[in-house]
């Protein structure tokens, strides 16, 4: 019989993550599969439960929760440096991993999907040198504190709503960072940026949707986005409406793609990754993108 882990996060979004997951279980049982089922209790515990269902020998990591759950979990798969699988029910406000992926947020209808077991390989962000890492995004600047300032309450009562009202009090209070970008070595983009972002999704924050057929979960390749700081009104029109459309074309926006970067800018500069904070000393990042790195059932 097969061994699985089930990670649930009782506390993220308004899915109820607790609540309905009795039919998954009986779900996963009736398929061949031997469940243990193990609740996070604080900040950091799915990233040692990762580490746990790929260190003793499980066969399959399903969690339950919101992309700070997911990023744990993975996190944990890729720092145990050990291949195991992972299935993935979205509980959380906003999903941008899910939205990507197109995994349904209704838990019966993802199980059955996992349960076909067909693998589907995922790039994961290495943020300096492995001091963090990322599923679907690395950012900088405005909207950057969005997800971590947002309380939780409100997110799981409003959700996109509470995402929403975070991004516009942060409008209000912009900061431009002097910031060179080198690209694979050898590209550099230098300038006083409001943002910057490092992805490997079509959706940002539930707030920025990236229309770009070339984004691909599993290529190698990050999608890199920088604002340019606003001059006058018609800077910060044509921002918004890169945000609201698409940003190809548009001059107040860097677009372009990278498989390894190095930003140097100011240590005060706010990062986050998967939305959580993400700490740097010396006002140099480095991120690198591990292709290939996660295997997902979906």
């Amino acid at each position: 019989m097969k061994k699985l882990l089930f990670i649930i996060n009782p506390v993220a979004g308004k899915k109820h993550a607790g609540s309905s997951m009795y039919n998954v279980v009986k779900r996963f049982c009736d398929s061949g599969y031997s469940v243990t089922i193990a609740v996070t209790q604080y900040r950091g515990h799915a990233k040692e439960l990762g580490a746990i269902a790929a260190n003793e020998g499980f066969d399959l990591v399903v969690l339950t929760g919101g992309d700070g759950t997911l990023n744990e979990v993975t996190s944990g798969i890729i720092e145990s440096r050990k291949s195991i699988p992972f299935g993935y029910l979205p509980a959380g406000s906003t999903n941008d991993f899910a939205r990507t992926l197109g995994i349904s947020t209704i838990p019966l209808k993802a199980t059955e999907h996992i349960i076909q077991e067909i693998p589907t390989k995922l790039d994961m962000g290495d943020f300096n040198d492995g001091q963090q890492h990322f599923i679907y995004i690395a950012s900088f600047g405005a909207f950057t504190e969005v997800s971590y300032s947002a309380p939780q309450a409100a997110k799981n009562r409003f959700g996109h709503m509470a995402y929403l009202y975070e991004a516009i009090k942060d409008m209000t209070n912009l900061r431009a960072y002097n910031t060179t970008v080198t690209a694979d070595g050898g590209r550099v983009y230098k300038g006083r940026y409001i943002f910057g972002s490092v992805t490997n999704t079509r959706s940002i924050a539930g707030l920025i949707t990236l229309y770009d057929k070339k984004v691909d979960l599993n290529d190698g390749m990050f999608e890199v986005m920088l604002i340019k700081e606003p001059k006058d009104p018609i800077d910060f029109s044509n921002i918004i409406q890169g945000l609201a459309t698409t940003v190809q074309g548009n001059n107040m926006f860097e677009y372009f793609r990278a498989s390894e970067l190095e930003f140097r800018m100011p240590k005060s500069a706010p990062w986050t990754c998967d939305g959580e904070e993400a700490k740097h000393k010396e006002g140099v990042i480095h991120i690198r993108n591990l292709h290939n790195a996660l295997t997902i059932y979906k």
